[in-house]
């Protein structure tokens, strides 16, 4: 962080405890990555059935998140009203009955207690579990202090029908929403549910003498006139309906038939995408509804959109700062988050509905800021893992997903599950003998790694960023530093990944394989002037070329000046995919005022660009002028949640599970800003405030089992642990 902007007065505050009891239990109790294992689903809808009832019940229109796994993971989160708590020993019960259970009997498996501090991914230790049966869990701590929790309240979860290893997914569900504004025009009524959402429509109409006609328009955008646009430019989405009506007050369901471009392989060169389920159906996305040719009274109850998401708590997250077009982009990414969960993985918006590895990229960073549903991510890793795409950057890109999977989750089971996979990915064995960069362009001809990668084209191409329009003028050859940047990257976090595994020898051969890879870069890649070529034998210095290797940390402290100076001198000449690198740079070279300018920005390059031009999520592009056939509800254009809770409030995890996390805020201009961050072990709070006229008040809530390195702006570290830590900071 830039030392010009704050200086420390170095006050730490003794804060009081929350209360003066010694409250301390355990709760939040997940398996696999999921709390919401007890409750049940009704063709998408929250029940008050219980778990005993569902196992009772034979209808197929039931729902419940399965447990596929042979050795489940458990979970757990730790109140206390005392700083500084840790758990040092615990002990997991498991049992076939509700009356085992309540008797603290495991019959299943009883720990003992376990002299161990993991609360997060602690692997089941008993027998073999059996498919389609429901068991209870609880657990109990042993902190620090030598407190002894009770048992926590128990927890049921149903194992799958075939105990596969594959991800557990919770069901999606459905919400019911009435609109926020209805305006009638005669026979004529504009129904405006606020903002865009992917779902179904259900209505209540009236007819006195049945066999009367209405037409119904759903759609994403208005035109001039203001009424739904029936030809909306790019893959924005209209359907008119028509329904018959019934004497007398009756409902409708209007029935959304699928479209061949984003449910037919066949139709995106065998790219496999992601299909609706029967129980909940087709779904389109829509914000707004014309009904024509209705002559009776409507109220809002008339229409119902029911809204299919990833079951997401809207409370789980919260931004805000005395910034108010930064708040308003940080609420369109966060809705864009909610919103694009609609087919259960993470896809490419509505065009496609196919899993990308660079969308997942910016989804799962952005998802893990505003959500601790980890499971969602993890499912569409595993979806990349036999259903590849054909960038070279991209198929690159999967490490990096899947460490940020075990950093932010702390469960290394799929790392263990797929180590081959992801070797392969990386390209290793691709490289040039000479320079050990990656060249491209060329047929694989190697069986072994085309099974291992699973892309549908044996011929692999360097995308740069999309549309090429995007690329900055961006010269492409045989070796280009884009995609050796990303190549670097991958390198270096499946070093990591073979560590965590105790692959020593996978371990040193991949860092070597990195270090060889970015003084290849700097050395052949990078001219006097300190800027680097877009590719090897190139001259020419793009966006591109400079803000991966920044972002990347292949960067030289010798160059990062001149670095850092072109790209603010390019600006945003790049897509909103490329802008989550670009951000990342800038913030990498602590210019926090730049990337505020940039997230702020209101050109036509910009996040207030999507908010001006009607949509309520991120756009696959920053307009019609830079992608003509974009959609509006495209995740990969929500870099700036992500980028607001990583580098602007600094919140990352150095250590699996947030076991520890690193706050290093870089606000820049910025008066206030407070944030609110999930993760698996409980809340994290960051709030920087004013002080009086010249200082301003650092505060920070860490959770319990959990160690904080706290940068200050003078770049000091303060380590803590869990409670409320509060720094006084004097402005210069």
């Amino acid at each position: 962080m830039k030392t010009c902007v704050l200086s420390i007065l170095i006050v730490l505050f003794s804060v009081a405890n929350v209360s003066c009891g010694s409250s301390f239990y355990v709760y939040n109790l997940a398996v696999d990555m999921i709390r919401e294992t007890d409750v049940v689903f009704n063709g998408g809808f929250r029940t008050q059935m219980t778990l005993e009832e569902y196992i009772a019940n034979d209808s197929l229109s039931l729902q419940i998140a399965e447990i596929h796994s042979q050795r489940p993971r458990f979970s757990w989160q730790i109140f206390s009203t005392k700083k500084n708590t840790y758990q040092r020993k615990y002990r997991i019960l498991v049992a076939t009955s509700k009356e085992l259970i309540d008797n603290n009997k495991g019959d299943v498996w009883d720990s003992g207690l376990v002299t161990d501090s993991s609360s997060v991914a602690v692997v089941y230790g008993g027998g073999a579990l059996s498919p389609a049966t429901l068991y209870y869990w609880k657990v109990m701590i042993v902190d620090d202090r030598g407190r002894k929790s009770d048992f926590s309240d128990a927890k049921g979860f149903v194992t799958a029908h075939e105990l596969d290893d594959y991800t557990s997914v919770l069901p999606l569900e459905k919400l019911k929403q009435q609109p926020q504004n209805i305006t009638i025009n005669g026979t004529s009524a504009l129904i405006d549910f606020g903002n865009d959402a992917f779902g179904q429509l259900a209505l209540k109409l009236n007819s006195l003498l049945g066999n009367e006609t209405v037409a119904l328009h759903l759609g994403e955008a208005l035109d001039s006139s203001g009424r739904v646009n029936q030809k909306p430019s790019g893959s924005l989405r209209y359907r008119r309906f028509t329904v018959l009506l019934d004497k007398g007050y009756s409902k409708y369901k209007i029935k959304i038939d699928p479209i061949s471009t984003n449910t037919d392989p066949n139709v995106n060169n065998g790219a496999v995408p992601v299909l609706m389920p029967d129980y909940i159906g087709e779904v389109m996305p829509f914000r707004y509804v014309q009904i024509d040719n209705y002559k009776h009274h409507l109220v809002y109850h008339n229409f119902i959109r029911e809204m299919v998401v990833y079951p997401f708590d809207d409370d789980a997250a919260e931004f805000r700062s005395d910034d108010t077009l930064l708040n308003q982009i940080w609420n369109l990414c966060k809705h864009t988050m909610k919103a694009t969960t609609f087919a259960g993985a993470f896809v490419d918006g509505d065009r496609e509905r196919i899993t990308y590895e660079a969308d997942t990229y910016i989804n799962q960073l952005s998802f893990y800021a505003v959500s601790d549903q980890y499971s969602i991510a993890r499912n569409s890793l595993e979806r990349l893992i036999y259903h590849s795409t054909w960038p070279t950057e991209w198929i690159l890109q999967t490490a990096l997903i899947a460490y940020n999977d075990y950093l932010y989750t702390g469960d290394i089971s799929f790392l263990q599950n797929n180590y081959e996979n992801l070797k392969m990915r990386t390209l290793w064995n691709l490289r040039n003998s000479d320079d050990h960069l990656l060249y491209s362009g060329k047929d694989i001809k190697d069986s072994y790694l085309l099974s291992h990668i699973n892309t549908p084209s044996q011929y692999l191409r360097d995308i740069i960023d999309w549309p090429p329009s995007e690329q900055d003028d961006y010269k492409k050859m045989n070796c280009n530093t884009v995609v050796n940047a990303f190549y670097y990257k991958a390198l270096s976090l499946f070093a990591e990944i073979a560590a965590a595994l105790d692959n020593n020898y996978d371990a040193a051969c991949f860092r070597k394989y990195a270090q060889e890879v970015r003084e290849a870069i700097n050395k052949k890649m990078l001219g006097s002037d300190s800027l680097y070529f877009d590719a090897i034998s190139s001259k020419h210095s793009s966006l591109h070329a400079n803000m991966l290797p920044l972002a990347m940390g292949i960067v030289n402290d010798t160059c990062r000046t001149a670095v850092l100076n072109f790209i603010k001198k390019r600006g945003m000449v790049c897509s909103p995919y490329g802008a989550q690198f670009l951000l990342d740079a800038v913030f990498e070279a602590m210019d926090p005022d730049y990337a505020l300018s940039l997230l702020t920005d209101t050109s036509q390059r910009s996040w207030y660009q999507m908010i001006r031009s009607g949509s309520t999520m991120t756009t696959e592009g920053w307009s019609f002028d830079t992608k003509d056939n974009q959609d509006w509800n495209h995740a990969w254009g929500a870099a700036p949640a992500n980028i607001i809770s990583r580098r602007l409030m600094g919140i990352e995890p150095t250590k699996p599970g947030f076991a520890r996390v690193r706050i290093a805020p870089q606000i820049g201009r910025l008066g206030y800003a407070y944030i609110k961050q999930p993760t698996p072990r409980g809340i994290i709070t960051v709030e920087i405030k004013p002080s009086g006229t010249s200082k301003k008040r650092f505060s920070v809530v860490i959770p319990p089992n959990m160690t904080a390195d706290i940068v200050l702006p003078d770049g000091s570290t303060k380590v803590v642990g869990s409670g409320r830590w509060d720094y006084v900071l004097k402005i210069r």
